[in-house]
């Protein structure tokens, strides 16, 4: 599948609380990678809608596996993290996936691009089935504008050096909502290289109840809060958000997304991996 001879351990941690209608498929997008040198953990918050009998049918494929009751999200990808020995690092949320592939191809990046700190793939936004419907390439430089970096990439397709995101700390756990946001701000702080991989690599599922959805209005005052910590006045996330368009207008990024788009839409990654 891949011209790389020593694959790099691949660490991937899946918080989950109640969410068994999706899980199976978040799991099978990640075991059914056919990557030889993946370690796969789950954090349950202990969950009462069958989960755990979900995980149970897996469980000779993960590394960890546990289910008990904790703060959130992030404390779930901390706890995962705190046992992750992998090279690479990354979770996926239980009503998540990855398309067919993309542990090779982030293993290809590091491989070519092993100084890179984070390695930042295309991402695609899915309904509550799985079908896609929106599908984003990053900007060809992705440190072009750190305050507003978030803005066009999906965590799902953003893979960390593990001994990097462990050296900070992990994911603040008193953010609920934009943990992924703080991280990403204190990776470019400490002065992370970034490179882009030119693939689909993550999906967000969009339903009524992801925390994007259910949460929206929250995001805004946490957001705030956050650029105030980190001395970003909104009048320059406005500008620097605008600035990033601009960008990705001359630099293919919008183009290649709406080819994507018209390439993927309506179908789901694992009916066409």
């Amino acid at each position: 599948m891949s011209d790389v001879e020593s694959p790099p351990r691949i660490s991937i941690v899946t918080p989950s609380y109640n969410q068994a209608r999706y899980l199976p498929e978040t799991i099978e997008s990640i075991l059914n990678q056919d990557y030889p040198n993946l370690e796969y953990i789950i954090i349950d918050g202990g969950s009462t809608d069958g989960s755990i009998d979900i995980i149970k049918r897996y469980e000779s494929h993960l590394a960890y596996w546990v289910s008990e009751k904790d703060s959130g999200q992030s404390e779930a990808i901390n706890k995962g993290l705190g046992r992750a020995t992998g090279e690479l690092f990354n979770w996926i949320n239980s009503d998540d996936i990855l398309f067919p592939g993309a542990l090779w191809r982030m293993a290809e990046a590091h491989t070519k691009h092993p100084e890179a700190e984070l390695l930042v793939g295309c991402g695609a936004r899915s309904d509550a089935e799985g079908r896609i419907t929106r599908v984003t390439v990053p900007p060809r430089r992705c440190s072009m504008s750190p305050s507003n970096w978030s803005f066009f990439v999906y965590q799902q397709a953003v893979f960390i050096a593990t001994e990097v995101i462990k050296r900070l700390g992990g994911m603040r756990e008193d953010l609920p909502l934009i943990m992924d946001t703080d991280l990403y701000y204190r990776l470019f702080r400490d002065g992370c290289r970034c490179v882009r991989v030119n693939a689909l690599i993550g999906m967000i599922r969009e339903h009524a109840e992801a925390k994007g959805v259910a949460k929206w209005a929250l995001y805004a005052p946490e957001t705030l809060e956050v650029l105030h910590e980190y001395g970003i006045h909104p009048a320059r996330m406005t500008v620097g958000r605008a600035k990033t368009k601009i960008c990705r207008v001359f630099d293919g990024s919008y183009l290649q997304s709406f080819a994507l788009l018209r390439k993927w839409q309506g179908q789901r990654p694992w009916d066409t991996g």
